[in-house]
């Protein structure tokens, strides 16, 4: 089974794939494409290439268990940035495209996930037509302060391979001169998607993802129920700016909207005062 798993972006979509890799008969690659190559294609053409390269990475790891995807040191990791800041405070990405081998018995029929977060999203109403989708969301004032503390075109309030393939949130982005705000434009934009063409089911809150050990992503692959894994929730990093956070859980607060179905109010200012506490 071909699984397509997309989420807000610093959402633990890649640690969802770190977790799911944990699992016998399952392989989660991370951002193994270029979605840029389904840009100039009409609706059929970019399901038959995603379908094409979902073809093309089950011959691969059947024929010798391996496949290229984003990773560090020939493994996907947990976190796609490190831990260390640069002159301007903003953590860098420590992946890189490698050849990665996944050393586990796959049988013709193994669940194979494969995760881009920006262009699945943009392209989700197309997507849910051919393929089973899946989403990773987290409590919106974690996103927004996560994308801030990562070097990335979103830290300017840009995604470009959503962009591309919406036109619609292009030209929002384009026409809103503070980059705060296209952020949280972003983020808004993405729940929504999710909201109107993924099923409740297929959402997956990091933060249930945290508690259960990595039991949640049941939803992903039913044998993930069995994982307990020690993972300790990264939402309230004492390094975060006071008027940040306050900033960004204003501008959240005080707009509804589609990640409602999945956070409360009392979430955001719940986390909201944990930081300033600290």
């Amino acid at each position: 089974m071909d699984i397509l798993l997309t989420g807000v972006v610093r959402s633990g979509t890649t640690l969802a794939c770190h977790l799911l890799n944990k699992l016998p008969g399952t392989v989660a690659l991370h951002e193994p494409m270029n979605p840029a190559t389904l840009v100039g294609l009409d609706d059929q053409g970019r399901l038959d290439a995603v379908a094409a390269a979902c073809a093309g990475w089950r011959r691969s790891l059947l024929a010798d268990r391996t496949a290229t995807c984003m990773a560090v040191a020939g493994a996907v990791p947990d976190n796609p940035y490190g831990d260390a800041r640069g002159a301007d405070g903003l953590r860098r990405s420590v992946v890189s495209l490698e050849e990665v081998r996944f050393d586990k018995p796959l049988d013709p029929d193994f669940t194979l996930v494969v995760k881009h977060p920006n262009a699945f999203t943009a392209l989700l109403p197309l997507l849910v037509t051919r393929f089973a989708c899946r989403a990773v969301v987290r409590n919106p004032l974690a996103t927004l302060l996560s994308m801030n503390s990562t070097q990335a075109n979103w830290t300017r309030g840009h995604v470009p391979m959503a962009e591309a393939f919406d036109g619609e949130l292009a030209a929002a982005l384009d026409a809103e001169p503070d980059a705060v705000a296209r952020q949280v434009r972003i983020v808004a934009w993405a729940f929504g998607r999710y909201s109107r063409w993924l099923p409740r089911g297929a959402v997956i809150r990091y933060e249930d993802m945290i508690a259960t050990g990595g039991a949640a992503l049941a939803a992903v692959a039913p044998a993930a129920a069995a994982l307990a894994e020690p993972l300790t929730a990264r939402n309230t990093n004492p390094l975060y700016d006071r008027g940040l956070v306050e900033d960004l859980a204003a501008r959240v607060l005080g707009a509804d909207g589609a990640w409602q179905e999945h956070y409360s109010r009392a979430d955001v200012t719940a986390l909201r005062d944990a930081l300033l506490a600290g």
